[in-house]
């Protein structure tokens, strides 16, 4: 049986940050997709008339999101993918703010190409990606699983940028991309679909050196299916696609840095950089002498020949027509795209996000010419928008829950919440602040205030406790009751930046004891399995961004093990209740093995004697998120969310991964699978 969860958002009259870092706009050009920072993605509505409304945040990855692309036939179905720092990659609905797949990869993808050849592949098309991995990854859009890589007989290296050709004269379909060495790669697409169907290696066709570094665009033009623009971060080139012979060099001048271009028309380019300014150029054509026959950029073959017999070679030299500007702010870069609109009313839409959450627009012209005199003529900005232009418009705001309360507030005006735990059993939100504070409130009435705008609500309620102790932020929260019946119902632990760790009386707001770890911030909190005790006492562990794991025993107000020697972060911890050990699991697939009451280091193991010890503990607690929620921020309306089961891990709207405790057995044959990992791991633990 499907389970639903019903989720509602009081955000209070500031919106939430959305540090903008990825932009696209949807085939169908009615929504604007954003990726963050923070992890999360934003819908912007976009009307016929270029005006913007945010329409939905949705909570899927838990670090910075890296790029995103179309994953289907969007008058099919209207399929966006996003990809994250740490290999996540979610497909999301954009009609519903539904995740449809999610996995998480071993590789970091800075962009993404979607093929799919209807006449030549079954499926739902490829996903082509490129980023810090040697190579070209081919991922099936509908699964998210590998299917093949686009392989480099020579060089492999990291690709910067790609683009897919698709041909009409010669009716096939090939794949350019540019390593970060600056040398240029062609795999045929369309002709190679049956072998990477079959595993085999694909390598490319051709390849060039370009002569320079930091690419950041390729593009090839339609109109002509001759010329080739490739933008790198110092200068853009031309190229002949037939020969890949260079036609032209512009180089940047008063310190800009390129970013990227498109091709708008015929001999006509657009041009963008890191700071957010853009030019447009018409690419005008003039003739030089050679000794040997060319064909010329246009697709016509040409042998014209003066007085002298010599051949004439078509150039070209760009002319700058328009430009666009923004704000001057250094200290703000800008991610930009280009969109031609094959539907009414036919726009063309240049397209920039701010790390500071902005979304500008600018129509560009369908002829764009210069000013009488020559001078390029400034193109003038359409649309401006960002989230809180959305909460400011209106004209009631909910309170959040936090708003109700004073005296916490930040410069700002408003409480920085850091962390957070609900108690379901006692009714209660526990909130730990920026500045060290937490503050404790009856959470469904709180909801209700804000909700309804009813004050009396809360003026009715028991007032709010504030607990004080922590002087650096409060980065982790647990009410150990919640998950032991056994331990006392008064107590809650806290971490903060400073890896302080504070056991509470949440009744009577006293300090029971103060932890000094000496370590990073605390990053997670979570207690050891029923089945696992030390004296009859469960144990507390803390995982801190230093990559050490601390064991707390509540019950004698003592550290039991600080163990500081892992080399990368945590990602899982399991018990072994028969030998007392902690088992912790790294990044890097590595394993320690702890010895709890002597805090010494049993061994260190990797590879397949790592995976294996693994595979034989019970009580797995992983680092994972929570599951996916959308949340329609502009109209605060909850919407049923569909929980999907992964064998990867869950979605989750915070950009720390919290922890979650999975079983590897079924209940019927726990006891006789106990036993067997019991050997096993015995066995290898000798």
């Amino acid at each position: 049986m499907r389970t639903s969860l019903q989720a509602v958002a009081l955000w209070g009259k500031n919106a939430p940050p959305h540090s903008i870092t990825a932009i696209m706009i949807t085939d169908d050009q009615q929504t604007i997709v954003t990726g963050s920072q923070e992890g999360q993605l934003c819908l912007w509505s976009l009307s016929p008339e270029l005006k913007i409304s945010a329409k939905e945040l949705l909570f899927g990855h838990s670090t910075s999101v890296t790029c995103l692309a179309r994953a289907r036939d969007f008058s099919k179905q209207p399929y966006v993918v996003s990809a994250a720092e740490n290999g996540e990659m979610c497909v999301w609905n954009v009609t519903n703010g539904q995740c449809v797949e999610k996995a998480t990869l071993p590789y970091t993808h800075t962009a993404i190409c979607y093929y799919h050849c209807s006449f030549r592949m079954t499926g739902e098309g490829w996903l082509l990606c490129c980023g810090e991995y040697q190579d070209i990854l081919i991922i099936d859009a509908k699964t998210l699983a590998v299917i093949n890589t686009f392989t480099s007989s020579q060089s492999p290296d990291w690709i910067n940028c790609m683009c897919i050709v698709h041909s009409m004269r010669i009716q096939e379909d090939s794949l350019l991309v540019v390593s970060v060495t600056g040398e240029l790669k062609v795999w045929d697409l369309s002709s190679s679909i049956n072998s990477i169907q079959e595993k085999q290696v694909v390598y490319e066709k051709e390849s060039k050196f370009l002569d320079s570094l930091n690419c950041q665009t390729i593009r090839f033009c339609t109109y002509t299916e001759r010329l080739l623009l490739v933008v790198f971060s110092k200068c853009w080139k031309v190229y002949d696609y037939c020969d890949f012979s260079l036609l032209w060099t512009e180089v940047s001048r008063n310190g800009q840095f390129f970013a990227g271009g498109e091709v708008l028309a015929a001999h006509r380019i657009l041009i963008w950089t890191e700071d957010g300014h853009s030019y447009i150029y018409q690419l005008l054509n003039r003739w030089a002498q050679m000794g040997a026959a060319y064909k010329t950029f246009s697709g016509l073959s040409k042998s014209i020949y003066p007085a002298d017999g010599r051949v004439l070679k078509e150039t070209i030299y760009p002319h700058l027509l328009c430009s666009t500007s923004v704000e001057e702010n250094k200290n703000l870069p800008f991610v930009m795209g280009y969109m031609n609109e094959r539907k009414e009313p036919f726009y063309k839409v240049l397209f920039s996000g701010e790390v500071s959450g902005r979304i500008t627009l600018w129509h560009i012209p369908d002829v764009p010419i210069s000013k009488f005199d020559g001078s390029p003529r400034e193109i003038p900005i359409t649309t401006t928008w960002t989230l809180q232009d959305n909460f400011d418009t209106h004209q009631t705001v909910s309170q959040s829950i936090i708003d109700h309360f004073s005296g916490l507030e930040d410069e700002a005006g408003t409480v920085v919440v850091t962390s957070s735990e609900y108690v379901p059993s006692l009714d209660k939100l526990i909130c730990g602040c920026e500045d060290g504070t937490i503050f404790i409130i009856q959470a469904l009435n709180a909801a209700k205030a804000g909700l309804l705008e009813g004050g009396s609500l809360l003026k009715d309620s028991p007032s709010h406790k504030v607990l004080k102790g922590h002087h650096q932020s409060v980065t982790s929260l647990l009410y150990p009751h919640g998950l032991s019946s056994k331990l006392d119902q008064s107590w809650m632990v806290s971490g903060d930046q400073g890896s302080c760790v504070i056991l509470w009386d949440i009744f009577t707001e006293d300090i029971l004891h103060k932890f000094f770890l000496e370590a990073g911030p605390v990053t997670s909190l979570l207690m050891s399995p029923e089945n696992f005790r030390l004296r009859d006492d469960q144990i507390i562990c803390c995982v801190c961004s230093d990559h050490s794991v601390s064991l707390l025993h509540l019950e004698g107000r003592r550290c039991l093990l600080r163990a500081r020697k892992h080399l990368f972060p945590v990602r899982m911890i399991k018990w072994h209740p028969v030998e007392n050990f902690l088992i912790v699991g790294c990044a890097d697939d590595s394993v320690y093995i702890w010895e709890i009451e002597t805090g010494t280091l049993e061994r260190h193991e990797t590879g397949e004697r790592a995976r294996i010890i693994l595979n034989c503990c019970d009580d797995l607690q992983l680092l994972k998120p929570e599951p996916a929620l959308s949340v329609a921020s502009e109209t605060h309306k909850h919407k049923s969310i569909e929980q999907r089961s992964s064998s990867s891990h869950q979605l989750g709207p915070i950009p720390c991964p919290g922890l979650q405790v999975e079983s590897s057995c079924k209940v019927g044959d726990a006891n006789s699978v106990h036993r067997v990992q019991d050997v096993v791991l015995d066995h290898l633990l000798m």
